[in-house]
């Protein structure tokens, strides 16, 4: 997994994160989390959110994230 302690200055724009469909549901985890560099620290425009899931499962999280 993609360690959450990156800076937000690091991380990728959700704008600009493209998951092809085309992928199985674990290729869309592996590319969401390659592309943005957290699973819990997103970065929208100039605003940074973490996000907390509790004790949801990571992969049960990444799934709520990478289904459309």
């Amino acid at each position: 997994m993609t360690s959450d302690n990156n800076r937000p200055d690091e991380l990728c724009d959700l704008e600009n994160v493209n998951i092809p469909k085309e992928l199985t549901p674990d290729e869309k985890k592996k590319e969401y989390l390659r592309q943005t560099g957290s699973s819990t620290m997103h970065k929208v425009g100039e605003i940074t959110v973490t996000c907390s899931y509790g004790d949801m499962d990571l992969n049960k999280m990444l799934d709520d994230i990478t289904s459309k």
